[in-house]
């Protein structure tokens, strides 16, 4: 058990740096999607499918960025996500404080073990981005429609997921 979730982690890892690095590098350089922080959060999420995870979000504009996650199950087992989200601060307008876009977005995951099964995911999410200087974080909740792919057919899931993240 405990080297399939370092294999899972460690394929999480390299491909979020090969496959997120250069999007974050095309980043605008002036956009900041918090007031002190980068364009790249990093944080905790929970939530099925697993019960824990580490999650990022990488901006690459004002709308649009990526969120990677690594998820975790007690059995053992792990979960790599990949979402595309795109964001509307227009929906939510606050008067004091920080943001609230409301998002969409398509991604998949992809469980690594003996049998390794494969999703399409549609997350939908609102998240608040605190304007307070020096405090670059943002928490959401997202809920999340799945279909899941496996050998012997199909199954669709609802999952609730709750996260934050700090901006680097």
């Amino acid at each position: 058990m405990v080297s399939n979730l370092k294999k899972v982690v460690a394929v999480g890892l390299w491909m979020a740096v090969f496959i997120l690095w250069p999007a974050g590098s095309r980043a605008a350089p002036d956009y900041q999607p918090t007031n002190d922080g980068g364009n790249f959060g990093l944080g905790l999420e929970l939530g099925d499918p697993g019960v824990w995870g580490v999650d990022g979000k990488i901006w690459i504009d004002q709308t649009n960025a990526f969120q990677p996650a690594v998820k975790f199950s007690d059995g053992g087992s792990g979960v790599l996500q990949l979402d595309y989200l795109w964001h509307n601060f227009d929906v939510v307008r606050l008067k004091d404080g920080g943001q609230m876009p409301f998002y969409i977005g398509v991604g998949g995951d992809f469980i690594l073990q003996s049998a390794s099964s494969l999703a399409v995911r549609v997350p939908l999410g609102l998240s608040y981005i605190f304007e307070k200087k020096d405090v670059p974080i943002d928490i959401y909740f997202q809920l999340v429609p799945t279909i899941w792919f496996f050998n012997a057919g199909s199954e669709f899931d609802l999952y609730p997921e709750l996260g934050g993240r700090f901006y680097l």
